[in-house]
């Protein structure tokens, strides 16, 4: 059988940010999915609290093949999307 990789874990995340808050997985997905719902405003995310923030700007979305337990974001008045799978 061929097609899309198979996960036995999935839990998402979804609201609205308006300071810095920190998202907390069940486990360690292998595979995480960022979006910014915002028409007009930048949200940023990091793994952790040294890192440099990154940026996704209005409408994006980013899908990153890494393990991480912790998703940190931060705007103003941001809807935001938040998957992880593994």
């Amino acid at each position: 059988m061929s097609g899309a990789p198979r996960y036995s874990n999935f839990q998402s995340f979804e609201g609205t940010v308006s300071s810095e808050i920190t998202l907390q997985f069940n486990w360690r997905p292998s595979k995480i999915i960022i979006s910014n719902d915002s028409g007009s405003a930048d949200l940023s995310f990091k793994f952790n609290s040294s890192e440099t923030a990154g940026t996704l700007g209005p409408t994006e979305t980013i899908t990153l093949e890494m393990s991480s337990k912790t998703v940190i974001i931060d705007g103003s008045a941001i809807p935001y999307r938040v998957w992880g799978f593994g």
